[in-house]
């Protein structure tokens, strides 16, 4: 199997990287992590301000790009995660949480800690764990002619720090230059919805494959399958226009697969779709729309 290391990190997605090397649709391979502090925040001593300005001005370093033989813009690439498995411990910076508003909480850290990881958890003290679940916060194609740093999110996927991205999910992700050009990074060891507070920060291993699919009509914005649920993923300016935006992605595919009219498509979901928060901690924040695959099948049901 083949294997992309994490020792050129990237901290942009621009077409001008050349790739680090090639997979064929339909080769499972494996691709390493740093986490989005490259490390810098493992060891609670190395907190310093000079690290911290360094960290701040370096976050979300991604590995790739990693070309895909065959894709042409037009196309999709739908990425699935067999597997991700934490390779280092949670990594945390610090804030005392306690201005009025939760998003400045993030210009007042002050410290870093690491929370150990083994057999499956997280070990939050001496006597409490939780049981880790690990998600990809980056994924992205390329785009096609601007260059973007790493922890922004658009079209073409990047920083979204949505909890459906994670082993046994699908990630499907537009094309816009030969070759796709993917990316992976930033991965948490659990993460509530929202991302309010800093979540464990982790290295990982990422076992995935891809596949070449044609580009619906209908999308615009990153898809996620799993073998229950289909999911649309939207960043905007504000979380209203995000999670709003996630419905109508939702509701274009499920109108184009299912062959009714979008009035009862939309109200079929108004019944059954969940829309949620995958973050609020960047610039563009960053809603989903979900809709079980057994809800699905009422309507497709003679």
């Amino acid at each position: 199997m083949q294997h992309f290391n994490s020792e050129s990190l990237k901290f942009t997605y621009s077409p001008t990287h050349s790739p680090i090397g090639k997979v064929v649709p339909g080769e499972l391979f494996s691709v390493d992590t740093q986490d989005c502090f490259t490390g810098k925040f493992r060891d609670s001593e190395n907190f310093s301000a000079e690290t911290l300005a360094w960290v701040l001005d370096n976050l979300d370093g991604v590995t790739g790009p990693i070309e895909v033989v065959g894709a042409k813009p037009g196309d999709v690439v739908a990425i699935t995660l067999h597997e991700i498995e934490i390779t280092t411990s949670g990594s945390v910076a610090l804030s005392p949480c306690d201005d009025p508003t939760p998003s400045d909480w993030w210009s007042q850290w002050y410290g870093c800690k690491s929370y150990p990881i083994k057999d499956g958890f997280l070990y939050f003290s001496d006597s409490q764990r939780v049981q880790v679940a690990p998600l990809i916060g980056c994924i992205a194609t390329s785009p096609a002619r601007e260059t973007v740093f790493s922890k922004m999110q658009g079209v073409y996927g990047g920083n979204m720090d949505c909890n459906e991205m994670c082993a046994g999910a699908t990630v499907i992700l537009p094309v816009a230059l030969p070759g796709a050009m993917l990316y992976f990074g930033d991965a948490k060891a659990i993460m509530g919805d929202g991302e309010i507070v800093q979540a464990p920060e982790v290295g990982t291993r990422i076992t995935a494959s891809v596949e070449l699919r044609p580009k619906p009509a209908a999308m615009r914005w990153p898809r996620v399958e799993t073998a229950y649920a289909l999911t649309t993923v939207v960043s905007d300016t504000t979380l209203d226009r995000a999670v709003g935006r996630a419905f109508d992605e939702l509701l274009s595919w499920v109108e184009h697969d299912c062959a009714i009219s979008r009035v009862d498509a939309a109200l079929f979901l108004a019944m059954v779709a969940n829309t949620g928060v995958c973050q609020t901690a960047n610039t563009l924040h960053t809603g989903k729309c979900t809709v079980q695959r057994s809800a699905l099948a009422q309507l497709l049901t003679e």
